[in-house]
């Protein structure tokens, strides 16, 4: 029986791992890729799938684990990713740097390396930003500007690939993850940003799943180039005058 498979990229994160459970669920075969390799194994292990520890910056190995998984891939989400938060005066060159390379081109990395796998296959590519880059957020010029090119990307990549791969992203506000957690730690600074929501809470990755699975999945048949806010009504809304 050939695997319909889907790789997520940041597949032991708080959204990679919901995402996986939610394409399994679907009849897919998730292909799990991450960093830490011991909450991976756990996921891996649950959903009895395979797992690869690589970090997306060592560029040849993820290329070379993604080009292995031969021609039944029908899916590629890229869930990794990095906050840097301080203001310009603080900020320095190699930290915008670092941060495009993981936030954008380890997802172009990706996406070329089974690029013929998801033609082949009508498949779909999911990506996640950040409300930032809509909304302007103070000492977030290092974040908005990588996920700024992350919503670029999915625009030209859905033209460039239409119609035989879809390509959409999920602008998300602050998701209770492990890369989050020097700002929600703080109970108190917890609660002030819950309340700037008009659903007053963070986000958790079950918020993600089912939507991020129906894009990625064979049913979504007519959903390409877009950018889906997921983020408590916060980009938009405003409850108080």
């Amino acid at each position: 029986m050939t695997l319909k498979k889907i790789i997520i990229i940041g597949g032991s994160g708080a959204i990679g791992s919901s995402l996986a459970r939610s394409v399994y669920n679907k009849g897919y075969y998730p292909v799990l890729i991450a960093r830490n390799e011991s909450d991976l194994k756990l996921i891996a292990e649950e959903l009895e799938c395979d797992y690869f520890v690589c970090d997306v910056l060592d560029t040849n190995k993820l290329t070379k684990i993604i080009k292995n998984l031969g021609d039944d891939v029908y899916g590629l989400s890229y869930c990794a990713g990095s906050i840097d938060l301080k203001p310009l005066r603080l900020a320095k060159e190699s930290d915008y740097i670092k941060s495009f390379k993981i936030n954008t081109l380890g997802a172009i990395n990706a996406i070329q390396a089974c690029q013929n796998s998801l033609k082949k296959n009508n498949g779909s590519v999911l990506l996640f930003s950040t409300i930032a880059v809509k909304q302007g957020f103070a000492n977030h010029t290092i974040i908005s500007s990588s996920k700024g090119a992350v919503e670029g990307l999915t625009l030209a990549l859905a033209a460039e690939f239409a119609p035989n791969i879809k390509v959409n992203c999920i602008a998300q506000s602050l998701t209770d993850a492990k890369m989050s957690q020097n700002l929600v730690k703080n109970e108190n600074i917890k609660k002030a940003i819950e309340i700037m929501h008009p659903i007053p809470r963070i986000g958790n990755g079950s918020d993600f799943s089912d939507i991020g699975s129906y894009l990625l999945s064979e049913n979504n048949k007519w959903i390409t180039g877009q950018i889906l806010h997921i983020d408590g009504g916060r980009s938009t809304l405003r409850i108080k005058a």
